[in-house]
């Protein structure tokens, strides 16, 4: 039986216990308090899940609460950051079938306003290593202290033009704060893809660095721009920079997900003969 916490322990989590409970999502190392976090399937690149989605609340309040951890890097697997959908786990849950309140409630509502602060919670400083293509849940890479990419990096929405559907999970916060409201409304209702080197030009990102470099420069600044600073200083000033974002998102990210979730009653793709769920396309295209 699970033996109850001690009232005289502070209570901590240990690399060796969640690096295996979440082993089906995420690869761990870590290095003189360095920790890199990359997320997979099967040992390949990333396909998004409504178990994948759910993982990150718990897993990032594992690794939040390891006093061991300093400094975060957090990237993919293979040649792509997240750029496919899973269709098995879409259909365990029943998503191929007409949309009904729970699903939107249980899955979505449920898990969206609180994974973004699963992240934003953390009190180290976060680096954000995009190790290719993605289309979706952008802010587990943007929303970091400094994001870097590779060359092989394009960025798309696949809410509206994909799906077909709300783009309000806090795609509609964050594009706006980085790009401006005008360009953000034409990237998500245009289903534009954006180069590496357009992402840097605009801001979204730091770096453009070449594919097979990107986690060494990443650790890099990891050991050059976080790790020379005091670990009082680091986390004032973490905390310090993710304020803004908090705040956006507390007042924003739940009427979003409200939108989003009663939106999908008029129209679900999924529900679709021929729908394409990996890369969210009807049959006809």
């Amino acid at each position: 039986m699970p033996q109850p916490w001690s009232r005289k322990q502070m209570y901590r989590t240990y690399l060796e216990e969640y690096s295996e409970r979440w082993s089906e999502y995420f690869t761990f190392k870590r290095e003189d308090g360095i920790l890199e976090m990359r997320m997979h399937t099967e040992h390949d690149s990333a396909k998004w899940s409504l178990e994948l989605h759910r993982a990150f609340i718990p897993a990032l309040a594992d690794v939040g609460h390891d006093p061991e951890n300093e400094i975060l890097i957090f990237s993919g697997t293979g040649e792509k950051f997240l750029d496919s959908m899973d269709p098995e786990g879409w259909e365990r849950y029943g998503f191929r079938e007409p949309m009904t309140f729970d699903k939107g409630y249980d899955f979505w509502y449920f898990d969206q306003v609180h994974e973004p602060f699963s992240l934003l919670n953390l009190e180290i400083p976060v680096i954000g290593a995009i190790n290719g293509p993605f289309f979706i849940h952008q802010e587990l890479a943007l929303l970091n202290d400094i994001v870097i990419a590779s060359e092989s990096t394009t960025m798309a929405d696949g809410h509206y033009t994909g799906m077909g559907i709300v783009p309000g999970d806090g795609v509609q916060t964050v594009f706006r704060e980085l790009m401006g409201t005008n360009r953000a409304k034409y990237f998500l209702l245009t289903g534009q893809t954006m180069q590496a080197k357009e992402l840097l030009d605009m801001g979204l990102i730091g770096e453009v660095v070449p594919d097979d470099q990107l986690l060494d420069r990443a650790w890099e600044i990891a050991r050059t721009v976080f790790k020379p600073r005091a670990r009082s200083t680091r986390a004032m000033t973490r905390a310090l920079l993710v304020q803004p974002w908090r705040e956006l998102l507390t007042r924003e990210l739940p009427t979003g997900m409200a939108h989003e979730c009663w939106g999908v009653h008029g129209y679900w793709g999924m529900a679709e003969e021929g729908y394409d769920i990996a890369n969210l396309k009807k049959a006809e295209d």
